[in-house]
């Protein structure tokens, strides 16, 4: 149970729903903020409206009304100048329902007062604009702030307040509501967001399962989804390119590891067979120098395709080291066909260069004489006897050298000639002891090629006439 509960509080969706929860609690904080400071400045420019309006409407009653108070006389009805005051703004006190404190001085002389002020009165200083809005606090009427509006004119000063009692209880109220609300939304939120990110997430779970049946034995599985064109459908195509990509991978292992133990066995057991024959029964020493030379021979076989298995190695794991250096590409050529010369005189082939350019390119020189010396010697080897194997270079017309290398041979069919480059691939007629090899030589060819950015081709006719072409960049002089 705690590791279960573990593992989903570290999950996603869980993460997803504290973090979908805590936005919003945060929005929920400043939505509630934003409400309580709007209805703050609403209900206080609410009272300051209705402070100033009984203000303005008690001192044009007083102007309206024309009052002598300075030779005011008591009479049957009036007994004061307070009572003519209360007569005159009865309406106006009587049915304003805030039971605002109303003070009215004449010439610094209070007339009025409200009875809710009891004994107490308003005094401040005189201000000296027409009309000012201002707090203020007194004990012995509230607690509370008291808000006012103080009006002057002439010769009346007219002074109406509230505390702001209503104001304060109502927020406290709204206060309240919140904090008694935001809890149970931030709870509600974190369930929701559960929900949700577990519908949300719930083809994550499905891609997960499939992703953990697909084995290096059935890599033929793909994950499914992969027709959606949201996030998740975009993540399970990657993958089942990945998975494709990977499946090539391992189909290339497994050929490699079959195809390289098919060749190197192949010499080994010569080399078995023979040694065992020798060993059996006593042989004169022409019979063992005879098997001596056919081990030797098997020796440097294998050697070679150790060589090339290595070097092979190396580019796959991008280990190899280009060092390029600006060469006369012509004379490169022709001082190493003129090494090579010698593997032909078996089959009587002559090795010609025809060049009438002599370009400046970039090349590693090791890795492109072993790239030549193995076109040069697929030409003798599968070409026919008496001819001549001709090396042409010519300038093209986007600033390359190209090399052609053409011979006559066995025609091999249209549809193998993008093959002879795969790693062990050899056409089935040449495979013999007479020719060897490995069918790792035009593979490594086109490794180094490659690296050189070169581009090549073959081309076979139907008589039998082949020509490898390359192309390298020439460097300005």
């Amino acid at each position: 149970m705690y590791s279960r509960l573990k593992t989903f509080i570290s999950s996603t969706r869980f993460k997803t729903s504290i973090w979908y929860a805590s936005i919003f609690l945060v929005l929920e904080i400043l939505l509630g903020s934003l409400v309580y400071i709007s209805l703050y400045n609403s209900l206080l420019n609410r009272l300051d409206t209705a402070l100033k309006n009984q203000a303005q409407a008690i001192n044009r009653i007083m102007t309206e009304k024309h009052m002598d108070i300075e030779h005011f006389q008591p009479d049957s009805v009036y007994q004061s100048p307070e009572d003519f005051i209360w007569d005159a703004i009865y309406d106006e006190v009587a049915f304003n329902l805030r039971n605002n404190y109303i003070q009215i001085f004449y010439k610094d002389k209070l007339l009025f007062k409200s009875s809710n002020l009891s004994n107490d009165t308003l005094s401040f200083p005189l201000q000296s604009d027409p009309i000012k809005l201002f707090d203020f606090n007194d004990p012995n009427l509230t607690e509370r702030t008291i808000r006012a509006v103080q009006l002057n004119n002439k010769s009346y000063n007219i002074i109406v307040a509230y505390p702001l009692d209503n104001i304060s209880q109502t927020l406290h109220s709204l206060v309240y509501i919140y904090l008694l609300l935001a809890p149970l939304f931030f709870i509600v939120a974190i369930i929701g967001g559960i929900i949700i990110s577990t519908k949300a997430l719930s083809r994550i779970d499905a891609i997960i399962r499939k992703t953990e049946e697909i084995t290096a034995h059935n890599l033929d599985e793909i994950i499914e989804g992969e027709e959606y064109r949201d996030e998740y459908g975009r993540l399970v195509k990657k993958m089942n390119e990945m998975i494709r990509r990977i499946k090539t991978s391992v189909d290339y292992m497994n050929h490699f590891s079959l195809s390289a133990a098919h060749e190197l066995k192949t010499p080994l057991t010569i080399m078995r067979g023979e040694t065992e024959i020798v060993l059996k029964t006593p042989k004169s020493v022409e019979e063992y120098i005879t098997v001596l030379n056919s081990n030797y021979e098997e020796v440097i076989r294998l050697t070679k395709i150790i060589d090339n298995l290595f070097f092979i190695s190396k580019i796959d794991n991008s280990l190899i080291s280009i060092n390029k250096e600006e060469i006369l590409f012509a004379d490169f050529i022709k001082s190493l066909v003129n090494s090579l010369k010698i593997l032909g005189k078996e089959k009587n082939i002559t090795l010609e260069v025809k060049a009438d350019i002599n370009p400046l390119v970039g090349i590693d020189t090791v890795l492109m004489t072993q790239a030549i010396t193995n076109l040069i010697d697929n030409a003798i080897k599968y070409g026919d006897e008496n001819q001549i194997v001709e090396i042409l270079l010519r300038e093209t017309d986007n600033n390359k050298v190209s090399v052609e290398i053409t011979n006559k041979g066995e025609v091999i069919p249209r549809e193998f000639l993008d093959k002879i480059f795969d790693r062990f691939y050899r056409v089935e007629s040449s495979r013999n002891r007479k020719t060897g090899g490995a069918g790792l030589g035009l593979s490594v060819v086109k490794s180094i090629m490659y690296w050189h950015n070169a581009e090549i081709n073959v081309e076979c006719d139907t008589a039998g006439n082949f020509k490898v072409t390359f192309f390298l960049d020439i460097r300005s002089l």
